[in-house]
């Protein structure tokens, strides 16, 4: 029992605490702001914002690189401080996208020049205007500030554009924003709307595929991620459909899922059957960011589970929809090999994933790929054909799924599929480790070969398969076109 000294302390503490997020709901800053287009020819944006009380801080820092992108201060100029007085206040740039403020500040206003100078494919991450639309991504237009920030902010554009986002809006073009760091707002004309469920297309621009062959693929796939997760998360996403600037060679796409906005810049494919394989392939690898990593209460940089494996449950959900050959599903898991196995500097994957965007990215999508595909032969075969890798998916998502605790993302994931014995080998061989991967025995079991042609490794199903590498071979999805024959009858 706890003695009454102990008890009378905590209830002390406890007290104390209730005081002091009073104190602190009081005095948080609230941020009101306002973004204005200044010019289409350059594309030139004027921010300005307002907090409710003074921001004692002198440092003011802006977003200077993600996703591959850098340099993202030298976009901003003409940047001006005020005090509580109306007086301005001295700033001195340290460096790109920091400055240091002379006193306190409560207003704040400068210009971003949106000319595009990083490659086309860094669109989908970082905000662009266009003269017809653009993509605003707060996170890039506003100071940084250390933690999670609110802002209520309002958009002057022209007439005959529209906004939309997954934000409160209170009125036409205004919004109260909840967390900076995942706000994206679409804007322009002649966008074309969808809706499933807690779904919505944005569909800019003309495509080969049309808006409700758009909206079937974004169907199906949802159902089919709801059935390994058994939700569909609480919260409303958007998918923002972009074509590239014209020029772009076709075939080429980026996307990025921040919260739940959905990001897809892409060039057409050049038949419509292409077209329409290429935006279900978009979809089953961003739609599985909304359940992971978004919806998970986990941190740190473990992108070669939620990339690597994202990539390998796209290919297998497009197998098992009849979306994607098994031929074709072999042929990816080659490619992936092959690149994999040229790496002359060998890093484990969880040293890749800190280092993805510089120098790590193709390690972390085709080796994670690789290691979801021998985790899932290594369950089918322990449970002879019973359990598959969605398995490990469904109890990661369903024990970290928010609000629960935040925790270390490599840890936790870790520490699950330590739990199944036929995985611990592959973790510390291929993800804690940097050895090279040696699959034999793993294909063996499932009936397949890698046959080295011209100094490329191929995987192909071998000629004769006893009964149990056939059972396990149907599981990844080898006869799965059958079911759709047998449907079609």
């Amino acid at each position: 029992m706890m003695s009454k000294l102990r008890r009378s302390f905590f209830l002390s503490f406890a007290a104390f605490a209730v005081i002091l997020q009073l104190f602190y709901n009081s005095t948080a800053q609230s941020l009101e702001a306002s973004i204005k287009i200044e010019s289409f020819e350059p594309p030139i944006l004027r921010v300005e914002g307002k907090f409710s009380n003074e921001r004692t801080s002198k440092n003011w820092t802006f977003l200077n690189s993600i996703a591959g992108a850098e340099n993202l201060g030298e976009k901003i100029s003409d940047f001006v401080l005020i005090d509580k007085n109306g007086q301005t206040v001295a700033v001195k740039k340290l460096q790109s996208g920091e400055y240091l403020a002379e006193n306190s500040a409560i207003e704040f206003s400068y210009k971003i020049d949106l000319r595009r100078k990083e490659k086309i494919s860094l669109m989908a991450h970082i905000s662009w205007v266009s003269s017809e639309k653009g993509l605003l991504m707060l996170d890039d237009l506003l100071p940084q500030f250390g933690e999670k920030q609110g802002v209520n902010i309002k958009f002057n554009l022209p007439n005959d554009w529209k906004i939309t986002a997954n934000e409160k809006s209170s009125a036409r073009n205004y919004f109260e924003v909840a967390d900076i760091e995942k706000a994206v707002f679409f804007i322009g004309k002649n966008w074309r709307e969808r809706e499933i469920g807690k779904l919505k297309l944005l569909i800019s621009d003309e495509w080969q595929f049309t808006d409700d062959e758009a909206k079937d693929a974004a169907s199906e796939i949802l159902q089919a991620y709801q059935k390994i997760f058994g939700e569909i998360p609480n919260e409303k996403a958007q998918v923002f459909i972009v074509r590239f600037p014209a020029g772009t060679a076709l075939g080429n796409w980026e996307a990025e899922t921040r919260g739940a906005n959905i990001v897809i810049l892409s060039s057409d494919m050049p038949f419509k059957n292409q077209s329409v394989s290429r935006i279900h392939e978009q979809f089953r690898h961003e739609f599985f960011h909304l359940w992971v990593p978004n919806n998970l209460a986990l941190h740190g940089r473990y992108d070669w589970f939620y990339e690597g494996f994202a990539l390998y449950q796209s290919l297998k959900t497009g197998v098992g929809l009849n979306r994607l050959r098994f031929e074709d599903f072999l042929d990816t898991l080659s490619r992936a090999y092959n690149l994999d196995n040229f790496q002359t500097q060998r890093i484990s994957l969880i040293e890749a994933s800190k280092n993805r965007w510089s120098g790590g990215n193709s390690q972390v999508y085709a080796r994670g790929m690789l290691t979801a595909f021998l985790c899932d032969i290594a369950i089918l075969k322990e449970s002879k054909g019973k359990r598959d890798l969605t398995e490990v998916l469904r109890e990661i998502y369903q024990t970290h799924r928010k609000p629960n605790k935040a925790v270390d993302g490599n840890t936790a994931i870790l520490q699950i599929l330590k739990t199944r014995r036929e995985l611990k080998t592959i973790v510390e061989k291929y993800i804690e480790s940097a050895e090279n991967i040696e699959w034999q025995t793993d294909l063996e079991a499932v009936g397949i070969e890698a046959k080295l042609e011209n100094s490329f490794t191929k995987l192909v199903v071998k000629a004769k398969l006893n009964g149990r590498q056939k059972d396990l071979l149907n599981e990844l999805g080898y006869n799965n076109w059958r079911k759709l024959v047998q449907k079609s009858k």
